[in-house]
């Protein structure tokens, strides 16, 4: 094969969970260009990729994308995406794809009933598993997020003097995400600088912690790129993240990870992948998961699955750095 289409349009998460699925292609069929569709605003995430000759991004009109595409030629084409858009994109270009297995149905058993038929392995390998057509394995180097050229940071240039720990406060959800009484905790109890990183929604969290604890606490939401953002997580003693996207950056840098789980449940495979981590989680609680991907309130009104989480390993963690 000389051209590949490799189609996944959107979120960062789940953009990076493809990187090794791409390091695969390449590696197996050296001699073709690999190239990458997705939505705009995903489009520099791939800045940097080694193993990606050319990105095409999707600014809304599917035709003007399918038609830029059909140029190009492609020899095959690999569905990383799998959902209504993806498989009109595939239509328009005339091409029958090799798609993921996503396990639907799988994931929303256990939502539902609590019954786990899921395969016990990491999403990234199930998604190998079912492109076996294809003849890639995973090369067991994890997943891959490069700092573009430039975008690294100095941490001094930031007031973060020595050592210090990086908690990435967001999530798409927020049955994903710590109560701020849990936060206001987590920043108490703590040892060491802690440095918050988010986007805008988490601003206002980021302001108040930092408030109350202006000699602990460096409040860099909304002040950073996901490029530095990933570059102050790289040096950094660890990272403490939710089921996020900045778990999976992290992932990808082979940071060691402290991840906290609300709603939603390691077992769907999205769990740091190929890095060190240790999981956070409310084990006395039978009504986790209640979501595939989170929501925005507890069914049962309760929140108990982050609210009464024990904090206790992230703070020995910090004790020993």
């Amino acid at each position: 094969m000389n051209k590949i289409l490799c189609i996944r349009f959107s979120s960062l998460g789940d953009i990076i969970l493809t990187t090794p699925i791409i390091r695969a292609l390449k590696s197996r069929y050296p001699q073709a260009e690999i190239h990458i569709a997705t939505k705009q605003q995903y489009a520099n995430l791939w800045e940097g990729n080694p193993y990606v000759h050319q990105v095409h991004a999707y600014q809304g009109n599917l035709w003007k994308l399918a038609s830029e595409l059909r140029k190009e030629g492609f020899d095959a084409v690999v569905d990383l995406h799998k959902n209504v858009r993806s498989h009109a994109l595939c239509f328009l270009l005339g091409k029958i794809p090799h798609q993921i297995d996503k396990f639907t149905r799988e994931r929303k058993l256990l939502v539902k009933k609590k019954i786990n038929l899921l395969p016990k392995k990491h999403l990234v390998d199930r998604y190998f598993d079912s492109l076996h057509k294809l003849d890639i394995h995973s090369d067991g180097q994890g997943l891959d997020y490069f700092i573009p050229a430039g975008q690294a940071v100095n941490p001094i240039d930031f007031g973060i003097h020595g050592k210090y720990i990086v908690y990435a406060i967001g999530a798409q959800y927020i049955t994903k995400v710590l109560s701020y009484p849990k936060m206001i905790e987590l920043c108490e109890r703590i040892d060491g600088q802690l440095v918050l990183i988010g986007d805008v929604w988490d601003e206002h969290y980021g302001y108040r912690l930092n408030t109350l604890f202006p000699n602990k606490v460096i409040n860099l939401c909304n002040r950073t790129s996901v490029a530095a953002s990933a570059s102050l997580m790289q040096q950094a003693e660890f990272v403490i993240a939710h089921d996020s996207s900045m778990m999976h950056i992290a992932a990808a840098l082979k940071k060691k990870l402290f991840v906290l789980w609300g709603a939603t449940h390691s077992d769907f495979g999205f769990y740091p992948y190929q890095t060190e981590f240790t999981s956070i989680e409310n084990k006395e609680i039978t009504c986790r998961p209640c979501s595939t991907q989170g929501g925005n309130f507890c069914p049962l009104g309760h929140f108990d699955c982050l609210n009464k989480v024990s904090l206790d390993l992230i703070i020995s963690a910090s004790q020993t750095i």
